[in-house]
């Protein structure tokens, strides 16, 4: 940019600098050479009407006398605006300076604030200051990027109120400035080798959040422009600006909470994705730190950005750090009642679940590191229920040994029944493998968990979900009978297939003839599996058809299902279910 600061009066607005040139020098030369004094008078001339009240006088023109003000302001030199400025009154002394400093380059607005200011600082005049009108416009009204440079040069003339002025105007409420804003001129000030001022601006534009006191972002104004870590972010994504700047003012005993408020308002408002800033606070600060910000965070719409949150901090690899967390968590009066959710985020491993859930042995730490902590009974209570209940990625071994670490007897059968409804739901819609199952109820069998074996067949063959099971979950659960039976749980494979078989609203005539055609693949097998019972009998798959299909109260749909096992093949089966009739 080319520097406009000029001794004298070459300063002045040519109409080659600026569009407004040629729009402001036909008519209007003589404001140049006028003297101040006539100036004025014929301003107000033009505003009252020259000989008013008499034959022929003018009527008033005050649209002319703002044009003849502003041609004033952009035609003559800086050194007479100053100095013609205690003739005005202060209105049009003020709208004279501001009109130069908006109209003209800035770098001769940095030079007539600088200039003015010298001026008014020894004056004993009582009005207001006419600078604060002139940095209030810059900042308000100038380009991002001539803020910095009138900053740069504030500061080179040593005008450091000039500077704290500027930066003040540009963050307050009623400025008009975005937050986009204030990232750009964050960045400007840097690129100007002002990084003390950015450092100091960026601190006041975050301040200035919290102090205007309300999360919402307002609805006529795109809420891109109210994220300003987005905003950070997005000029510079290579940076963690925001994220060194809460570290640093979270070592200050004094700012600590001013800057927790500010953090948790900054992520309320962020719009971009990832979010570093909640990435940041729940892996990098403390317990402390993310127990405030989280607590500001609970109520709706935000309440997500408190999971967020959440989850990265449960992806934490050290216990000590969970299990503090974990403490200051449940005794916070507004994160108390979600112990249960962030609980269930570490035992899943949070924003890390793809490593799959937190082993037994990593859950047995946990809970040492819950005592060592002096953390309430109550945590270590829910930690087990929470470790309990978490089936994704589990085999059916860990689940029982899981289970049987929750103590209380109430605890452990609630556990059970959400066990089931999840278990079931795993093998049902996600494919789960059946071993899993399996292995989940032949060792409830073997630590004499009879209940809860249940309460996993009854989830299995009758779900409580009043959604209808999904196509092909007759075969699964005849795969999972089968497999019981050849491990020596024939009673459960039995009861199973019973419960299956005879819920007519819920079993189709193609899931009859599937259950059959997997039980007669075992039947047919000869030798020492069959005669230990390791597989359904020809007589007890008959019976299990009589007993279930054949009392189907819907005659419509039980003629369905016998013409189904005659299609397939199965006239065995399908003249048992019509004996059963008879």
């Amino acid at each position: 940019m080319t520097d406009g600061h000029t001794a004298g009066g070459s300063d002045t607005l040519n109409a080659s600098e600026s569009e407004d040139g040629e729009a402001w020098s036909f008519g209007y030369e003589w404001v140049t050479t006028c003297r101040v004094d006539a100036f004025v008078k014929r301003v107000q001339a033009m505003r009252e009407g020259e000989d008013q009240g008499t034959e022929g006088g003018e009527k008033p023109r005050p649209a002319t006398a703002i044009r003849v003000l502003h041609a004033f302001a952009v035609r003559r030199p800086i050194d007479q605006l100053i100095e013609s400025a205690r003739y005005f009154d202060y209105r049009d002394a003020a709208n004279v300076l501001a009109t130069a400093a908006l109209a003209r380059n800035i770098m001769q607005a940095a030079d007539l604030a600088i200039r003015q200011w010298d001026a008014e600082r020894d004056s004993e005049d009582e009005r207001p200051r006419l600078t604060d009108g002139v940095i209030h416009d810059i900042a308000c009204q100038r380009t991002v990027l001539d803020v910095a440079v009138f900053i740069r040069e504030c500061r080179r003339a040593g005008k450091r109120d000039l500077v704290d002025r500027t930066m003040s105007a540009f963050t307050e409420p009623g400025s008009g400035r975005t937050n986009l804003d204030k990232a750009l001129l964050y960045i400007a000030l840097r690129d100007e080798k002002c990084a003390e001022e950015a450092a100091e601006f960026l601190r006041q534009a975050l301040v200035a959040i919290t102090r205007n006191g309300s999360l919402q972002a307002s609805d006529t104004v795109p809420r891109e422009f109210h994220d300003l870590a987005g905003a950070l972010h997005h000029l510079s994504p290579s940076e963690r600006i925001l994220e060194e700047w809460v570290d640093a003012q979270l070592q200050h005993d004094d700012y600590v909470h001013d800057t927790r408020r500010i953090i948790a308002q900054l992520i309320a408002t962020r719009t971009d994705s990832p979010d570093t800033l909640v990435e940041h606070v729940g892996k990098r600060r403390s317990r402390y730190d993310i127990a405030e910000i989280c607590g500001q965070l609970t109520k709706p719409p935000y309440s997500e950005k408190c999971a967020a949150i959440r989850r990265h901090a449960a992806s934490r690899d050290k216990m000590e750090d969970l299990a503090e967390i974990v403490r200051i968590w449940y005794e916070s009066d507004a994160l108390s009642r979600t112990t249960r959710e962030l609980l269930a985020d570490i035992v899943a491993r949070g924003t890390a679940q793809d490593a799959g859930p937190r082993s037994p042995k990593e859950l047995d730490r946990l809970d040492t590191a819950l005592s060592n902590v002096n953390a309430p009974p109550e945590c270590r209570r829910l930690l087990r229920i929470a470790a309990a209940v978490h089936t994704d990625g589990r085999p059916g071994a860990d689940l029982v040994a899981l289970l049987d670490k929750v103590e209380r007897p109430r605890d452990r059968n609630r556990a059970a029944q959400t066990i089931a409804r999840r278990l079931a739901a795993r093998v049902l819609e996600d494919g789960a493998e059946a071993d899993v199952f399996v292995e989940y109820v032949r060792g409830l069998r073997d630590s004499g968990r009879a209940e809860a074996v249940y309460l996993s067949c009854k989830e299995l063959a009758d779900p409580s979900d009043p959604v209808r099971p999904p196509e092909g979950s007759g075969a699964v659960i005849a795969e999972i009978a089968a497999r019981l039976y050849a491990v020596g749980l024939g009673r459960d494979g039995w009861d199973l297939l019973e419960r299956c078989l005879e819920n007519e609203q819920r079993v189709t005539p193609q899931e009859v003839a599937s259950i059959v055609d997997r039980l007669r693949a075992d039947t047919v097998r000869e030798g020492e599996a069959a005669r230990e019972g390791h597989v359904m009998q020809e007589e007890d798959r008959h019976f299990l058809l009589r007993a279930t299909v054949g009392r189907w109260s819907d005659a419509h749909r039980r003629e369905e299902a016998v013409e189904e096992l005659s299609r397939k093949g199965f006239d065995a089966e399908a003249r048992e279910v019509i004996r059963s009739l008879r």
